[in-house]
């Protein structure tokens, strides 16, 4: 719908209104909106934060209409356009003259809406985000699917290393919980891999990999099926550690090269592991071939050794890079100061071509945006924000939350659109840890 919507939004604003083009674009319009009016007494857009709801339903980001859909949200948001509303009855030449006007500016757009008489179209105005907390009250289903995930996470990862049995059914139903909750809020999802607990990285890493790895993984097409294998893979890529003795793991002080040496062999344990769990299915498969190959960089470069002409395959790829992003942002005991995050992606970008997949690197920068979710950004008033969602179209100016003041003194304060506050500039990122604030408290 999006998409053929935008086709004729396109014809508008090249051609003539009775041009041919134009009058093609409208009867392929028409004609799908009719045919759902069948189904539908009304058809309902609505624009909520980054996404556009079709009768309740959210309309995915994907690559083939993604710039439809994205065009169409960013006009609505210009607009200031909360719902669009399309009615039966409604015929052709009414569908190219609200598009007629649909292109233009705000202002005129309004002065010539409320002059002409649409009677199957309406729309509603935007005042507050709030208002529409319905279409994704469903915030605390996400949290509960996440800390469900990471509970099973860490029975599973405990189970595999004690030799008990493992429950292998529990652990493909939190993958589809999580690819459910990432249809539903993507970036809800993504605001709680920001919980690093210090005590338990390794169920925390693994839990947040997975999440990183679906999400990128949805954004380049994949399907259902295999982003279950995806999410599997990439929770299970570090299951290989189980075997590795813990004060190896949490050691402080540099390795020695025979403890380097040791930790290299997580690769190998961890097919052991999954060959004990899944068997030799088809997920159990592919998630051996990612935790052997995990470490493999995209020049040929990386552990376990091979030849530099055998290539990882794109699920290996996608793990490598959610693993070395979350693991710069997460303090360890070795490394108590993370990387920021807008410097881990920065770092991902330099090391393309040789650690990780350049058209990868890209997807997964573009999908976190300049200030990934749970940066912290002094603002040009002194104020310090955090990013708590992105704007799609304008990835430098994120929706932030206002959590210190121009006192320096901790608020719980108002939400702001830097895309649409005008004046407000942002300085630079900055660690909200020097004021005792851990980000990861605002999303739960």
């Amino acid at each position: 719908m999006t998409s053929l919507y935008y086709a004729l939004i396109k014809a508008v604003q090249v051609y003539d209104l009775n041009n041919d083009v134009v009058q093609r674009a409208a009867k392929k319009f028409f004609s799908y909106i009719n045919s759902l009016l069948n189904i539908y007494s009304r058809i309902i857009l609505v624009r909520y934060r980054d996404y556009i709801f079709f009768n309740k339903e959210r309309l995915r980001f994907e690559i083939d209409g993604y710039a439809s859909l994205q065009f169409i949200h960013d006009k609505l948001k210009k607009l200031n356009i909360k719902s669009l509303i399309f009615s039966s009855g409604i015929d052709k030449n009414e569908i190219v003259t609200f598009t007629s006007i649909f292109k233009e500016e705000k202002e005129t757009f309004l002065k010539q809406f409320s002059e002409k008489k649409f009677n199957h179209i309406n729309i509603e105005f935007s005042t507050t985000e709030e208002e529409l907390s319905d279409y994704l009250h469903d915030g605390e289903r996400i949290k509960r699917t996440y800390f469900r995930a990471l509970k099973t996470t860490k029975d599973l990862m405990h189970n595999l290393g004690t030799g008990q049995p493992v429950d292998i059914r529990s652990s493909k139903r939190v993958i589809y919980n999580l690819i459910d909750a990432l249809f539903q809020d993507e970036f809800g999802l993504l605001a709680l891999t920001t919980l690093k607990n210090f005590d338990e990285y390794t169920y925390n890493h693994s839990l947040n990999v997975g999440i990183l790895s679906l999400t990128l993984g949805q954004r380049i097409g994949l399907d259902k099926k295999n982003l279950v294998k995806l999410g599997i893979s990439g929770i299970l890529h570090d299951i290989g550690k189980v075997i590795i003795p813990k004060a190896l793991i949490y050691k402080s002080q540099r390795l020695t090269d025979e403890e380097w040496k040791t930790l290299k062999q997580h690769s190998y344990y961890g097919v052991k592991q999954i060959l004990k769990a899944y068997g030799l299915d088809e997920l159990g498969l592919i998630s051996m071939i990612v935790a052997y190959e995990h470490h493999w960089n995209y020049d040929g470069s990386g552990y376990p050794a091979h030849r530099q002409n055998q290539k990882p395959i794109l699920f290996s790829k996608i793990v490598r890079i959610c693993d070395s992003y979350d693991a710069m942002t997460t303090p360890r005991i070795y490394v108590p100061i993370p990387y920021l995050p807008h410097l881990a992606l920065k770092v991902l970008w330099k090391r393309r071509n040789t650690f990780f997949d350049p058209i990868l690197v890209k997807v997964f920068t573009q999908l976190l945006g300049q200030y990934p979710i749970g940066s912290c950004l002094e603002l040009s008033n002194g104020e310090i924000g955090l990013v708590i969602r992105q704007n799609q179209s304008n990835s430098d100016l994120p929706i932030i939350k206002i959590v210190i003041n121009k006192d320096k003194e901790k608020i719980d304060g108002i939400i702001i659109d830097l895309s649409v506050q005008n004046g407000l500039k942002i300085v630079r990122p900055i660690y909200l840890q020097k004021y005792g604030i851990n980000p990861a408290s605002y999303f739960v």
